[in-house]
C-alpha cells in the first residue's frame, strides 16, 4: 500500500489561541502544568519569534518570545501545551515545527539563521529527535530529485521521479513500523488510503455500491480519532480528511445512512475529549446550516443523541436549551411528519383550515413570508408564478400566511397581495388556534411547505426553481 506524502505548510493567516477545549491539569505540586522551550539561533536576525500551533484548519499564534542578543528565545507559561503539532516562526515567513506528544514539554532547540528546518536539533524530546530523523531522510531524497531534474532529460527524469517516489513511501513505512507510537507516525498512518477489496468473504464479486459501502464504513480505520493530538495537525490530515468524509463519501445520502455513520465516527473518539467535542459540534452546526430538506432529521439526532443527554459538557445549559427546543419543534415538522394543524382568518375575516383546505386538494403550498422581507418580495411572486401555471394540472392550493401581523404591515401586505395579483388563500397570522411562530420555527421568512391531501410534509426548504420539479416527481410516484 502506498502512502502519499504528508505535506506540512504553515498557513500565512495567524490568529488568537485557541485553547479553549480541555481543562488546565495540575502537576504534582498542585500548579497548573506549564512549558519551558528554548530556541537558539546560530546568527539570529529577529527581536521575535512566535510559537504557534496547528487547530483543524487554521494555525493560532499561542506565545512570544525576545531575542536576549544573543540569538536565544524562551517560551514558558504555567499553562498547558496540547499533545499536537507546534511550529515556531518570524514575520518573514522561516518556520519549523515540533512535536508536543507524550513527554513534558521541556525542550530545547537550535538552528541557524539561515535555514531553520535544515539545522534543526533538539534536546530532551526523543519523539523531536525521531522526527527530525525522518526529515533528514527525506530531504536527501529531495535534494537528490533536485539534483537529478537538472542533468536529465524530461524520459530519463520521469523515470527517475518514479524510483524517487517509490522510495519516498518506504522511507515513510520504516518509521511507521519502526516508531509506531510516535505522533509524527500516526500522521503519516493517517494518511494512508483505504483498500477496498473487490470481492467479498465467500469469493463473490462487490459491487460498486457495495464497495462504495465498504469504503464509508470503513473510512477512518487509519485515523486516530481516539486521540486529541489529531486535531491539532495540519489541515490536510484531520480537517480536510473530515470535511471530505460528509462533502463526498455521503454526499445526496439519505438520513438512514448519515447517521450511523456519524455516530460510528463520533464513538471512535470518545477517549479524545476535544476531537469528541469538534465533531459533535461541526457535525451539528453542519446540519443545522443545511439546506437539504430531510437533512433536518440530522440535525434533531445529533442534540438528542449529545446534547439532551448532557454529553456535550462544554455547551452552556441556555444553549443546550435552545437546541434541544429547536430539535424539539423540528421533529414534528420533518419530511414525512403531518403538518400541525393552522385556523387561521383570510382578508375578509373567515377562518380556514389548513386540514380541511389539505383534504380538498392533491398539494398544498403553505407559506409564510411577508412584504417588509426582502427576499420573500421575490421569492413569493416567482412562486405565484408557478403556481398559476400548475394550480390546475396538479391541483394545488396554497395556504399563504402573514408572519408579520401588525398594524404597519397589514397595510402593505394588502397592496402586495393587490399589486401581483396573489389570487390564492392569504391569510392573517395575527390569530390562530396555536403559537404557528413556535410550532413551525418560523425565525426566518419566506418558510415554504408542500403537503398533500393528508396534511403529509413532502418537501421544505425548496426554491420556485424547484417546486415544478417537486411536483412532477411526486406525479411521478403516484404511478409507479
Amino acid at each position: 500500500m502506498k502512502i502519499r506524502t504528508v505535506l506540512i505548510i504553515l498557513a500565512a493567516a495567524m490568529c488568537l489561541p485557541n485553547q479553549a477545549f480541555s481543562k488546565d491539569k495540575k502537576d504534582k505540586k498542585g500548579g497548573k502544568e506549564g512549558y519551558r522551550i528554548a530556541l537558539h539561533i546560530d546568527g539570529a536576525s529577529d527581536d521575535t519569534v512566535y510559537l504557534g500551533n496547528y487547530y483543524a484548519k487554521g494555525t493560532y499564534a499561542i506565545d512570544t518570545a525576545v531575542n536576549d542578543g544573543k540569538g536565544n528565545y524562551v517560551f514558558s507559561r504555567q499553562t498547558e501545551l496540547f499533545s499536537g503539532l507546534y511550529f515556531f516562526t518570524n514575520q518573514k515567513g522561516k518556520f519549523f515545527e515540533f512535536v508536543v506528544y507524550k513527554e513534558k514539554p521541556d525542550f530545547a532547540f537550535s538552528t541557524k539563521d539561515d535555514d531553520w528546518k535544515k539545522h534543526v536539533k533538539v534536546k530532551g524530546s526523543r519523539e523531536n529527535e525521531i522526527f527530525y530523523a525522518f526529515h533528514n531522510e527525506r530531504r536527501s531524497l529531495t535534494e537528490e530529485l533536485e539534483a537529478a531534474s537538472k542533468r536529465m532529460d524530461s524520459v530519463s527524469f520521469m523515470e527517475f521521479r518514479r524510483g524517487m517516489l517509490k522510495k519516498n513511501d518506504s522511507l515513510m513505512m520504516k518509521y511507521i513500523e519502526q516508531y509506531p507510537d510516535c505522533m509524527f507516525t500516526k500522521m503519516m498512518e493517517a494518511t494512508k488510503p483505504i483498500d477496498v477489496p473487490m470481492v467479498n468473504d465467500k469469493g463473490d464479486s462487490l459491487t460498486n455500491t457495495e464497495r462504495w459501502e465498504y469504503y464509508a464504513d470503513h473510512y477512518f480505520d487509519n485515523m486516530p480519532l481516539g486521540d486529541d493530538f489529531i486535531v491539532r495537525t495540519p489541515e490536510n490530515i484531520f480537517y480536510k480528511k473530515v470535511d471530505d468524509y460528509f462533502n463526498i463519501t455521503l454526499k445526496n445520502t439519505m438520513p438512514e445512512f448519515i447517521i450511523p455513520h456519524i455516530d460510528a465516527m463520533i464513538d471512535k473518539s470518545r477517549t479524545a475529549p476535544e476531537v469528541f467535542k469538534y465533531l459533535v459540534h461541526t457535525t451539528s452546526e453542519r446540519f443545522l446550516q443545511s439546506n437539504v430538506m430531510v437533512y433536518d432529521e440530522v440535525y434533531v439526532h445529533m442534540i438528542h443523541r449529545y446534547y439532551a443527554t448532557g454529553e456535550a459538557v462544554w455547551a452552556s445549559p441556555s444553549s443546550i436549551d435552545d437546541n434541544v427546543k429547536r430539535a424539539d419543534t423540528w421533529e414534528k415538522i420533518l419530511v414525512g411528519k403531518q403538518a400541525p394543524e393552522l385556523i387561521l382568518k383570510d382578508t375578509l375575516g373567515t377562518f380556514h383550515s389548513l386540514g380541511i383546505e389539505c383534504s380538498r386538494h392533491q398539494y398544498t403550498l403553505l407559506m409564510f413570508w411577508s412584504p417588509t422581507c426582502g427576499h420573500c418580495k421575490v421569492t413569493i411572486p416567482e412562486m405565484h408564478e408557478i403556481y398559476e401555471k400548475y394550480r390546475k394540472e396538479y391541483d394545488i392550493a396554497a395556504f399563504a400566511i402573514l408572519s408579520e401581523p401588525d398594524d404597519h404591515t397589514r397595510p402593505l401586505w394588502k397592496t402586495f397581495i393587490k399589486q401581483h395579483d396573489l389570487n390564492w388563500l392569504n391569510l392573517d397570522g395575527g390569530e390562530c388556534n396555536v403559537d404557528w411562530k413556535e410550532v413551525y420555527d418560523v425565525t426566518t421568512t419566506p418558510k415554504i411547505f408542500l403537503l398533500d391531501r393528508d396534511k403529509k410534509i413532502i418537501a421544505k426548504k425548496f426554491s420556485p426553481e424547484t417546486f415544478e420539479g417537486l411536483i412532477k416527481n411526486q406525479l411521478k410516484k403516484a404511478g409507479e
